[in-house]
């Protein structure tokens, strides 16, 4: 039976099979009958070694016929991320309280002589681990239940709440968002509005609160048309077509078709496409290798055009249907009788002797009811082109307008030196996308895993493992603690790929429950590379705006939708190339320009506001809110003095804290002794604490120099003037 099904196996196969007999043969084979999209060798003599029983696969780099082997030697392919990561044992001494993560932390504190900091406090606690998940403060009420539950597991249930709170996806879509480079608007000179690319934000929003495993997050977002064959059925379905916004959201020059310059801009779009890929999913700099081979990591420049070849096929939907049979037939159930009126209208239209009057009213009835028909929701996606692929050359000096050899798709020589063995999707389509995916999530990568548990470290403990997280190779950082890293990964993948697992894990150390820092502990180890005692960082742009909105009470809720747009400035509007007037006749006139809600939802969580290109929300954008024109792996910080005064003065921090004023004096204005309950109240607000005696002092100064120079009647600017100096508080502003 295997050499019956061996006849129809492509030459390169069987030429494989002939020079490696044995185990290669029966792998080759469990190929070709299973049909999966699975790597594979091209047709020439350049092929990997095979392997030892206990060599991990993909490791392919070392056999001394690999042409990447044959450029770059032994030095460059000395890099530790090019290793599969192994099996690593757990150190057996434990600290009491934590598990695995304090275990490998430990044993490096306990080589150096570093003693670790203490536990944080309970009220620290709740707001860090609330902040991390959520992006939110605590509320009183729950810091309240915290505080007085003393039984076992007190920590591990807040922990659980947080993660199955609806703001949990929310937080992480941000993070996420940013990795993507996420932005509602094409960039470039016109910068024309994306009227449905939210829809994307709100499949990951889904996906992050529905613990969907990440293997299969990726697959959805890099081949989500190739999973589903035509319309969707299912909400998974719908989902997964959804997911293919990850491939719409680089720039989009929409001036190249003015200037006959397709070839260039489909270069563009493929090249951001492939360097984001690599950057978010892989860590690797692949947009190094774009013009030359890579001056630093085992790259070649062929290996760049051979994982863009993957999206060669990519076929843009501007109106790709999203609606689920279900919905369908819904919608079809509730234009039935308004098609029927329309079609009775029009019969009538069509009827001799009706005056011109008759007539026009007949017609302004059937507009009006041509505007209650529903349509099928739609947005923008891709799907697969199965006719006439372009070509994908290695350009020369990255210029369009000079292809050299063309090339297949493939993945780093340094692991598979021949082409990618694809085969159609399910769907219908190339299958290359999905062979792509496949790969990024299979055991013989040796970065994903790894990239992805690196980027949750970043988010508790302010650095990851590996501080540049975009960045795997020689020109990043090496892991302090490699062997925990390797570990992390390897159990994600054990637990099913579960990020809420992950997080879980890492929340229930030690290691993150310690305070920022104590005495000696900074100068033992001044880099905190041993995490021998948490990170102090800074509120990201919208956790602050979010948190100021939430502590004066202010944050409208919201779940998903298009996004808002708030009030700029009229000369912030005019100062950008890109507001120009909107185009009459075209998605509602928002293609350009900007479009402040007049009366409606803005103060929603941030995630839920516009991302213009060409304009960031000023508040975001002083706050170090990143460009979203290439994929961000951790957020600057800077401090500057407009962050203060932003602070201190933007409208948002005025309508807030004015409002938190009223609510605070309201039922104590005319008590004699009203400054202490309004004084406490804006502590617990906004600080989640009660004042110190000094701060007491500080509080009711304030107050009474205020009061001293408006007038008694004034109160309400006092007590704002209170909650203005707490929202500006390095205690409300960082994450200790």
């Amino acid at each position: 039976m295997l050499q019956g099904s061996l006849q129809s196996v492509p030459s390169c196969v069987v030429r494989l099979c002939r020079l490696w007999p044995g185990r290669l043969l029966l792998w080759a084979a469990a190929v070709i009958l299973s049909s999966a999209v699975v790597p594979g060798f091209a047709d020439d003599e350049r092929v990997a070694s095979v392997k030892s029983d206990d060599e991990p696969i993909g490791s392919a780099w070392e056999d001394s016929r690999n042409p990447v082997r044959v450029a770059f030697g032994d030095e460059r392919l000395a890099l530790w991320s090019l290793r599969v990561p192994r099996a690593v044992d757990v150190p057996s001494s434990i600290p009491a309280g934590g598990n695995a993560i304090d275990a490998f932390l430990q044993r490096k504190l306990d080589a150096a002589g570093v003693v670790a900091s203490g536990e944080a406090d309970r009220r620290t606690l709740l707001r860090r681990v609330t902040l991390d998940l959520t992006g939110l403060l605590p509320t009183s009420a729950e810091l309240d239940v915290f505080l007085g539950d003393t039984q076992p597991g007190a920590w591990e249930r807040q922990v659980d709440r947080l993660l199955a709170s609806p703001a949990y996806g929310e937080r992480q879509a941000r993070l996420w968002l940013d990795v993507v480079r996420y932005a509602d608007t094409n960039g470039y000179e016109r910068d024309e509005f994306r009227p449905t690319m939210w829809k994307y934000r709100d499949y990951v929003i889904r996906s992050f609160n529905a613990d969907k495993p990440f293997d299969q997050f990726v697959r959805e977002q890099l081949a989500g048309d190739e999973l589903v064959a035509g319309d969707p059925q299912t909400e998974q379905d719908r989902d997964a077509l959804l997911a293919t916004g990850y491939l719409r959201l680089g720039q989009w020059d929409s001036t190249a078709a003015i200037f006959q310059e397709e070839a260039r801009l489909q270069a563009e779009l493929q090249a951001d496409l492939t360097n984001t890929t690599a950057a978010a999913f892989l860590g690797l700099t692949m947009s190094c290798c774009q013009c030359h081979d890579h001056k630093y990591d085992p790259l070649t420049q062929a290996d760049h055009y051979r994982l863009r070849a993957f999206f060669a096929s990519l076929k843009y939907e501007d109106q790709l249907p999203v609606s689920t049979m279900a919905e369908r037939q819904e919608i079809d159930a509730a234009n039935a009788p308004v098609a029927t009126e329309i079609s009775a209208l029009e019969t009538r239209l069509k009827s001799d002797g009706l005056s011109e009057s008759e007539r026009g009213e007949l017609q302004g009835q059937i507009s009006k009811l041509r505007g209650q028909l529903r349509s099928y929701d739609r947005a923008l996606g891709v799907r697969d082109s199965v006719e006439s692929i372009p070509a994908t050359c290695v350009l020369s000096q990255g210029d369009a307008s000079a292809p050299g050899a063309e090339v297949q798709p493939g993945f780093p020589a340094m692991y598979w030196p021949g082409d990618a063995v694809i085969g159609r999707s399910a769907a219908g389509g190339s299958g290359r996308r999905l062979a792509l995916a496949e790969w990024i999530v299979s055991a013989e990568n040796p970065w994903t895993a790894r990239v992805l548990v690196n980027r949750l470290w970043q988010q508790h403990f302010g650095v990851g493992l590996v501080s540049t997280a975009n960045d795997f190779g020689h020109t990043g950082a090496r892991p302090e603690q490699q062997d925990l890293l390797d570990w992390l990964a390897q159990e994600f993948v054990r637990g099913g790929w579960s990020v809420k697992r992950m997080h879980r894990l890492m929340l229930t150390s030690v290691a993150y429950r310690r305070v920022v820092d104590v005495a000696g502990t900074g100068v033992a180890d001044a880099e905190n590379v041993l995490w021998g005692r948490q990170t102090l960082r800074r509120m990201d742009a919208e956790t602050l705006r979010d948190c100021l909105l939430q502590a004066t009470g202010q944050m409208q809720a919201a779940s998903g939708g298009a996004p808002r747009w708030p009030e700029v400035a009229e000369d912030l509007r005019h100062a950008q190339p890109a507001i120009l007037e909107a185009e009459e006749g075209k998605d509602d006139g928002r293609m350009q320009g900007w479009y402040a809600e007049r009366g409606g939802e803005t103060r929603v969580r941030s995630v839920y506001l516009v991302r213009k290109r060409c304009l960031p929300i000023p508040f975001l954008q002083v706050f170090d809110l990143p460009d979203s024109a290439a994929s961000c792996a951790r957020r600057d910080e800077t401090i500057v003095a407009p962050q203060a005064i932003m602070l201190l003065n933007s409208p948002d921090t005025i309508g807030c804290v004015e409002a938190l004023s009223g609510e605070l004096l309201a039922g104590v204005s005319e008590v004699p002794e009203w400054q202490g309950p309004v004084i406490l109240g804006a502590f617990r607000r906004i600080l989640l604490r009660e004042p110190a005696e000094d701060e007491w002092e500080a509080a009711r100064l304030l107050l009474q120099r205020v009061l001293e120079v408006r007038g008694e009647s004034e109160r309400r600017h006092a007590v704002a003037e209170v909650c203005r100096a707490l929202l500006n508080s390095n205690e409300f502003v960082f994450v200790d």
